[in-house]
């Protein structure tokens, strides 16, 4: 932030979710200017980041995610476009991996049974350029042109201080994953819009925030026991419940799928082989019928 950011005038507060290391002491002794905001228990991404937001002072809140790195005046680029552009509530840029792809969640819709359906029976990747089967990254898109969005992702929102304090910030009901959708489901309620900005980018190291607990489907599982409170929250249980079981059907779907074209992938590509890839589509299947949880 420090070496890339300039044009503005702005302070950094780090959240410090009980890292049992180092990192504070490092931190404050590094960069003594930061503010640190310390927590004896992991208190999840929504209600680590309300924490911060009672300790900033700016007229706008950058969230982003210690997977980040900047390579450009990023955060100067999506200020200046809510400077100029007030009907804008929120904006964000474009996500790119460490391989340089974009990272389509980086601006997206809302998650519903459908899209979730499409996704893990892959009818997606059957219909790539098609708008019925494309999942909430809308996959027919480039995400190569500024435009009007829905969602932004969490990794990376810029959003006006009065917004933020409207909405008293993220559900900290959601323990992570689904807190950017509701944020940006519930700004657009307030009536402001969402923009995104293809012409700023940051690398994101996607997954690196979920360490060891992804390898035990904690990512996956969690994904949809998130987006599953945000669909009963806002289109109540009956969508809700849909969703469980678009998740619990896709995820046979796929298991069936897998145990076809395992024999030809081994073959022709082994790498694409995770030894995990059952398993996670087993246990998606065991969470949409209530018999595993995302345990933190």
């Amino acid at each position: 932030i420090k070496n890339k950011t300039s044009g503005m005038t702005y302070e950094i507060i780090i959240v410090d979710n009980d890292s049992n290391d180092d990192s504070v002491a490092l931190v404050r002794k590094t960069y003594p200017e930061c503010l640190i905001v310390e927590s004896k228990q992991n208190l999840g991404f929504g209600k680590g980041n309300n924490e911060a937001v009672k300790k900033a002072a700016g007229k706008y809140i950058l969230y982003l995610n210690p997977d980040t790195e900047l390579i450009t005046n990023a955060i100067y680029g999506m200020f200046k476009f809510l400077e100029a552009n007030a009907i804008y509530g929120a904006a964000g840029c474009k996500l790119i991996d460490s391989e340089g792809e974009i990272q389509f969640t980086c601006a997206r819709t809302y998650p519903t049974p459908f899209r979730q359906f499409s996704y893990l029976a892959m009818l997606n990747r059957l219909f790539p350029e098609s708008r019925t089967f494309s999942t909430v990254e809308m996959n027919y898109w480039d995400h190569r042109d500024s435009r009007e969005v829905d969602c932004l992702s969490g990794a990376c929102i810029m959003a006006r201080k009065e917004l933020v304090d409207a909405l008293q910030g993220f559900d900290e009901k959601i323990f992570m994953y689904a807190e950017d959708v509701d944020f940006c489901f519930r700004t657009k309620k307030k009536g402001w819009k969402i923009f995104y900005l293809a012409t700023e980018t940051i690398f994101h190291h996607e997954g690196a925030s979920s360490g060891k607990r992804a390898s035990r489907h904690f990512s996956a599982i969690m994904q949809r026991a998130s987006n599953y409170y945000f669909l009963a929250k806002h289109f109540g249980h009956i969508q809700a419940f849909e969703f469980k079981a678009a998740v619990g059907a896709g995820s046979i779907i796929r298991l069936i799928v897998l145990v076809i074209l395992t024999p030809f992938l081994v073959q022709s590509k082994p790498e694409k082989m995770s030894p995990d890839i059952f398993g996670k589509y087993f246990n998606l299947f065991l969470w949409s019928i209530g018999l595993r949880n995302a345990h933190r």
